[in-house]
């Protein structure tokens, strides 16, 4: 509570994350010629209370050359707007999957509907004029209207979702329970016993957190000068300095 309260949580998450992409990348180039051999995949729901690296939005539009995709879950666009300011729309520009599985936030809904497109309707008109020299006319021709307006998009049945894939139509189709999945029986929902990671006998490294204290400006200093001499005696490790 005292690091949430005075923001040091979200510090030492960001930084978790930005030297997580950093160290990925590392490998990526340096060690695999590019691209991992093993595709990770970050599931980042309530993506909008994630503290992220600030250059997220750039981040992302490099990680698929190096096999490593991203899921971003919101409860709205909303929140994506308010994380992202003017750069919000080259986030969902570099994904190639939006699904939307419902809400009721009046922008996306608009932002949907528009992302639907139009589609081709005729248009029939009649006219008719009473009296003794009455006429009647009738009138054809072609007009458009969104798939679905927002004001339907925002009463969309909450058992469908709508999909869009780059370069595909939008597909309208049913959500998937997952209760009726065939292996739901093995984890705890379906009655299976939890999932035993069981012990870790590869690891390079044990990381032991016990509590978090404020480094004084002495303390960082020191802290950097051990590093920098840890370098030059081991080139190869590669270390994100604290920077006051």
């Amino acid at each position: 509570d005292r690091l949430r309260s005075r923001g040091l949580g979200d510090v030492y998450k960001r930084q978790l994350y930005t030297q997580l992409f950093q160290q990925l990348f590392y490998i990526a180039d340096y060690k695999y010629g590019g691209s991992l051999p093993i595709h990770v995949h970050f599931l980042m729901d309530e993506f909008a209370n994630v503290s992220l690296p600030d250059d997220f939005d750039n981040i992302l539009s490099v990680i698929r050359s190096r096999n490593i995709s991203v899921s971003i879950v919101l409860q709205n666009l909303a929140q994506l707007k308010a994380l992202f300011k003017d750069r919000w729309e080259s986030i969902i520009g570099n994904c190639d999957t939006f699904l939307y599985l419902g809400g009721n936030e009046q922008s996306t809904h608009k932002y949907v509907s528009e992302l639907l497109g139009k589609e081709t309707i005729d248009i029939n008109s009649y006219g008719k004029s009473s009296g003794r020299n009455g006429t009647y006319s009738t009138n054809y021709q072609i007009g458009g209207r969104e798939l679905l307006m927002a004001d339907e998009v925002r009463m969309l049945d909450n058992k469908y979702c709508l999909l869009f894939i780059r370069g595909e139509r939008p597909i309208y189709d049913l959500k998937y329970d997952l209760l009726k999945h065939p292996n739901i029986k093995y984890t705890p929902d379906g009655n299976g016993k939890p999932y035993d990671h069981g012990l870790v006998t590869h690891s390079k490294a044990n990381l032991q957190m016990q509590g978090f204290r404020e480094l004084t400006q002495e303390e960082i200093i020191e802290r950097n000068k051990k590093l920098k001499e840890e370098l030059k005696n081991k080139k190869e490790t590669e270390l994100s300095l604290i920077h006051i």
